[in-house]
């Protein structure tokens, strides 16, 4: 569902064109594109720094599933040279180098990067990603309608664009989908 929002529309925070600014050089172009896409399908006029955090983590999430698919079950540098085995296009073999030689030049990992591609490559959920807080969140909701909360938050985050579940979109979606008498009947259940 892509909302009627022109380019010109989108504008972006400082903070948010400083982080893509501070990004490699080869990636700079997809970020913006990908940015902008993903602001006009959500109707959001505005990029931030926090909208370029959710929208790393959904692909990062999507890279993750389309590793296991290749046949990865963790993060290794080796996995470049396997995966440029796998693909036809020139261009992506590039940027396969582009990628593995600006790793190469980093004088340290960014560990929190390479835990989070571990998560997404340890989720197993096929249609939508689940962010680890997302996830616990579920596993408290009462097992008998656990799976039919599961498919109903999923769906809600299908038709508004998103391509993974985090725990503000759990809240969001509580907010839509429990009328207001009901939530305050469940919130102020004796304990």
């Amino acid at each position: 569902m892509t909302v009627d929002i022109k380019e010109e529309e989108i504008k972006w925070t400082d903070d948010a064109l400083r982080r893509v600014e501070n990004a490699p050089d080869f990636v700079r172009p997809g970020i913006k594109k990908l940015m902008i896409k993903r602001a006009k399908e959500r109707g959001k006029k505005i990029i931030d720094s926090e909208f370029l955090t959710e929208i790393r983590n959904e692909s990062m999430m999507l890279a993750s599933k389309r590793m296991k698919k290749i046949g990865f079950e963790e993060l290794k540098m080796d996995a470049f040279d396997k995966a440029k085995e796998k693909l036809k296009s020139v261009r992506k073999k590039e940027v396969i180098d582009d990628i593995k030689d600006f790793l190469s030049k980093r004088t340290s990992k960014n560990e929190a990067i390479i835990e989070k591609f571990q998560q997404y490559l340890g989720d197993d959920s096929p249609v939508m990603g689940w962010t680890k807080e997302a996830r616990e969140r579920l596993e408290k909701v009462p097992p008998f309608v656990r799976e039919m909360a599961k498919k109903a938050i999923e769906e809600q985050a299908k038709k508004k664009g998103y391509r993974m579940i985090t725990a503000e979109f759990l809240k969001e979606v509580f907010d839509e989908l429990i009328p207001a008498a009901a939530k305050e009947k469940f919130m102020n259940q004796p304990k």
